[in-house]
């Protein structure tokens, strides 16, 4: 069922470019949403968004402070078992993953 949920959020929905933006930013380390909108150049308050839904579909976990900044994220195990079928939607839905920058550009 993550393939199809996967697929529902990243090319599904509206903001699904974002999201899949944020799921590959997460990849490499956990990061909070302040330095994921700096990243990519995305509004705190949209980030936040995003996360909360990744978060409610089981894509990213939260650990720390519930305040916002202190909360840092990172892919949830279940994404992490899963993420073969993340890049596989992700290069289907016709967008270039190379095109996001990497974390430590």
């Amino acid at each position: 069922m993550m393939n199809k949920r996967l697929w529902h959020l990243v090319a599904g929905t509206r903001g699904g470019v974002n999201r899949a933006k944020i799921i590959w930013f997460l990849r490499a380390r956990p990061s909070n949403a302040n330095a994921i909108a700096a990243h990519l150049r995305l509004d705190y308050k949209t980030v936040r968004h995003h996360l909360d839904v990744l978060r409610s579909n089981n894509v990213v976990m939260a650990t720390g402070s519930d305040n916002g900044y202190g909360t840092m994220y990172s892919l949830s195990p279940r994404l992490q078992t899963h993420f073969e079928e993340f890049l596989e939607i992700w290069s289907r839905f016709g967008a270039k993953i190379d095109s996001v920058a990497s974390p430590h550009a």
